[in-house]
């Protein structure tokens, strides 16, 4: 029986555990708050208990005499608590040029990351922005010089903001009741075929969300068998269920298209396997549409003139 009897837990609340005014003349402690700290050394005791002080005063301050009178005691007391506030203001103004100085630089990893910019140039725009700081304002270079804006920790800005929106993007597609995917393959510059999947997703209040929700990296073939293990896990790692899934949006190849072996084929054989009653839309992308409308017609008179004033446009943003 004495193993089914559960040990009450202590709270130091239901312990009445209050700083005593007494103890300003036996102990030499002061009440700041939530600490106790001495009058002698300055150190604090956390929890207000007699013990703390009374071992405290006696292994530290044994030959300390008590001759002192209250005013003479009060007067320490004030003066420290008055030291003690000064020193949690300049850390409360330290802590506060801290946070921004670290808001600046996620800031600009993020500007630096929408323009595809290298991250070393980072490093070049914080010393255009001393130089012309010292020259406009001197008075605040310490705080840009404080801006932490090297390769290693735009690397780390970039992941972390990377990590936050993928979780925004899971918070959201689980209010999801409907949502279709786009995708679109291509190859890097390492010859290694990357496919894109976007996602649009619509809550119960006619939210829409639209984001990039994962990039798939096919190290061998591209097969329509291989971009389909690739869509089929993305939705699933993102908590969505193939019966939310309203549409997909492919560029026609053969791969994504083919009626026997193609990616939206066996989407559908899934989806069908699973869920009987539930069907899903495939469209073809607009935009390669266009492109294979301008290669089948004579448009280039047309085309070159929109090409330069959306190029010119662009380059001005």
């Amino acid at each position: 029986m004495s193993c089914l009897k559960l040990s009450k837990k202590r709270k130091i609340e239901e312990e009445c555990r209050v700083f005593n005014e007494n103890w300003t003349e036996k102990y030499f402690f002061t009440d700041v708050g939530v600490k106790a700290p001495c009058l002698i050394c300055s150190e604090t005791v956390a929890v207000f208990k007699e013990y703390n002080l009374k071992r405290h005063f006696q292994t530290k301050h044994a030959n300390f005499g008590h001759n002192l009178s209250k005013q003479e005691l009060q007067k320490k007391a004030n003066n420290l608590t008055k030291r003690l506030k000064q020193q949690q203001n300049v850390f409360d103004k330290t802590s506060s040029l801290q946070r921004n100085a670290t808001k600046a630089s996620f800031i600009l990893a993020n500007k630096i990351a929408k323009q595809n910019k290298s991250f070393a140039e980072a490093e070049f725009i914080k010393d255009c922005m001393v130089n012309a700081v010292s020259v406009v304002c001197p008075e605040v270079k310490s705080k840009v010089e404080a801006i932490s804006l090297s390769r290693r920790t735009i690397v780390r800005r970039i992941d972390a903001i990377a990590v936050n929106i993928h979780e925004q993007l899971l918070t959201a597609s689980g209010r999801f009741q409907w949502f279709s995917i786009a995708l679109d393959e291509s190859t890097d510059i390492q010859d290694t075929a990357q496919l894109l999947i976007y996602i649009r997703g619509i809550d119960e209040n006619f939210e829409i969300t639209e984001e990039l929700l994962s990039m798939e990296s096919l190290k061998d073939t591209t097969t329509g068998k291989d971009l389909f293990n690739s869509v089929i896990n993305s939705p699933i790692r993102s908590g969505l269920t193939l019966n939310k899934l309203a549409s997909i949006t492919t560029d026609g190849a053969p791969s994504l298209t083919g009626k026997y072996s193609g990616l939206v084929k066996l989407l559908n054989d899934k989806i069908k396997e699973d869920f009987p009653l539930h069907s899903v839309l495939s469209f073809h992308c607009i935009i390669h549409q266009e492109s294979l409308c301008k290669s089948s017609l004579k448009l280039k008179h047309v085309i070159e003139p929109v090409v330069r004033a959306v190029n010119l446009i662009r380059s001005r943003d």
